[in-house]
C-alpha cells in the first residue's frame, strides 16, 4: 500500500513538474520555474476570421481569468491550416487574432497587456493534411509572459 502511495505521489509531482517552463531569477538570485497557464484556444472555420458561439465563450472563459491576473502579458498567436498561400496565411492569422482581441477588450480586458503576433501556416498543432488537422490549425493562442 504505501509503494502504491508512494507511487501515486511521485506520478502527481511529476506531472506538476511538466507544467513549468522557463527560469525566473528571485532578488535572492536563486532560479525558480515560472508556471506556464494554459488558456483554452479559439477555431475558426476555413478562411474565416469570425467568430463562433464556441469562440466567444472561450474568449469570455479567458477574460475571466485575464481580469484576475492584470499584470500578465498575453499574446494572441493567429494561425491558419496549410491551405493558401503563406502570405494569405499571415493576413488571416493576424486578422483573427484582432478579432479576438478586439472582442476580449468589449469584454473588459485591458488593450495594452495584448500583444498580436501571426504564425501564418508556420505553427501547426497536427501535421496530417486532412480536416480535423486543418480544423485542429486554424486558432488563436492565447500565451501568458
Amino acid at each position: 500500500m504505501l509503494n502504491r502511495i508512494v507511487t501515486i505521489s511521485f506520478m502527481v509531482f511529476s506531472f506538476v513538474g511538466c507544467a513549468h517552463t522557463g527560469l525566473d531569477t528571485l532578488a535572492s538570485g536563486k532560479n525558480v520555474q515560472k508556471a506556464v497557464v494554459l488558456m483554452p484556444r479559439v477555431h475558426f472555420v476555413f478562411d474565416s476570421d469570425r467568430l463562433t458561439p464556441e469562440g466567444r465563450g472561450i474568449i469570455y472563459h479567458n477574460v475571466g481569468w485575464m481580469k484576475e491576473n492584470p499584470a500578465e502579458i498575453i499574446i494572441l498567436e493567429g494561425h491558419c491550416d496549410e491551405r493558401g498561400s503563406a502570405d494569405y496565411n499571415l493576413y488571416l492569422g493576424d486578422r483573427r487574432a484582432r478579432v479576438v482581441r478586439s472582442e476580449l477588450v468589449a469584454m473588459g480586458a485591458d488593450d495594452d497587456s495584448l500583444i498580436i503576433i501571426s504564425y501564418g501556416e508556420e505553427r501547426p498543432l497536427d501535421v496530417a493534411r486532412n480536416r480535423e488537422a486543418w480544423r485542429r490549425n486554424r486558432r488563436v493562442e492565447f500565451v501568458v509572459r
